[in-house]
C-alpha cells in the first residue's frame, strides 16, 4: 500500500481538488452526482468552506487523501450519519492517475480506523451502484463484507440504480479463550 494520510480539507486545497476532479471526469461523472464537466474553483472552494459546519453538525466528515509528497490523491468521508442507530455511509474517489495502486482501499481503511477511534459509530456502509465495478473492488479489498443487492437504492443524475451494500463494523474486543467463563 502506498504511503497515505488523511486530513480535513483546507482552503489551500482548492486548486489541487479542481485539478484532481478535472483529471478524473470520465471516472467520476457516471457515479458522483456532484460532479459536472464544468467543475470549478468556486465549486471546490464552496465544498471546502462547508466542511467545518458539516463536521460540527455531525452531517459529514470528509477528508482529503494525501500521498507521500503532499499530492492530493482523492477524497473520502462519511455522510448520511444515523446517530440513533450509530451507522453512516462511507464514500471515496481517487484521481485517475492514482487508480490501481491501492490508494482507495488504503484510504477506506484509514477512514474506518479514524471513525471507530473518534466517534461512537459501530457500522459503516459502502453503497456501490451495481454497474460501478471499480467501487465494488475497493470495498472488497478494504475488507468490507458484501451484504446484498438493494433495488433502486441510489439516484444518480436523476436515474435510480440498484446497488450493492457492503459494511465495515467496529472491531469487537477479542473474546477470551474458547469455553472461558
Amino acid at each position: 500500500m502506498p504511503h497515505l494520510n488523511l486530513r480535513f480539507p483546507e482552503a489551500g486545497d482548492t486548486g489541487s481538488l479542481v485539478e484532481a476532479v478535472r483529471e478524473s471526469l470520465p471516472e467520476l461523472l457516471p457515479w458522483m452526482p456532484w460532479c459536472h464537466a464544468g467543475y470549478s474553483a468556486a465549486d471546490a472552494a464552496q465544498f471546502i468552506a462547508s466542511r467545518p459546519a458539516a463536521r460540527e453538525a455531525w452531517d459529514a466528515f470528509d477528508f482529503v487523501v494525501v500521498g507521500a509528497h503532499g499530492k492530493l490523491l482523492g477524497l473520502c468521508g462519511i455522510n448520511t450519519i444515523n446517530r440513533e442507530n450509530r451507522f453512516a455511509k462511507l464514500g471515496y474517489w481517487v484521481r485517475t492517475s492514482e487508480r490501481g495502486r491501492g490508494v482507495a482501499a488504503g484510504a477506506v481503511g484509514l477512514l474506518a480506523r479514524w471513525v471507530f477511534e473518534h466517534t461512537d459509530l459501530g457500522r459503516l456502509e459502502i453503497v456501490a451502484a451495481v454497474s460501478n465495478k471499480a467501487s465494488q473492488r475497493v470495498a472488497e479489498k478494504a475488507g468490507a463484507l458484501h451484504e446484498g443487492t438493494l433495488r433502486s437504492r441510489v439516484c444518480i443524475h436523476g436515474a435510480m440504480h440498484d446497488a450493492h451494500l457492503f459494511s465495515l463494523i467496529r472491531p469487537q474486543p477479542e473474546d477470551g479463550p474458547a469455553g472461558a467463563p
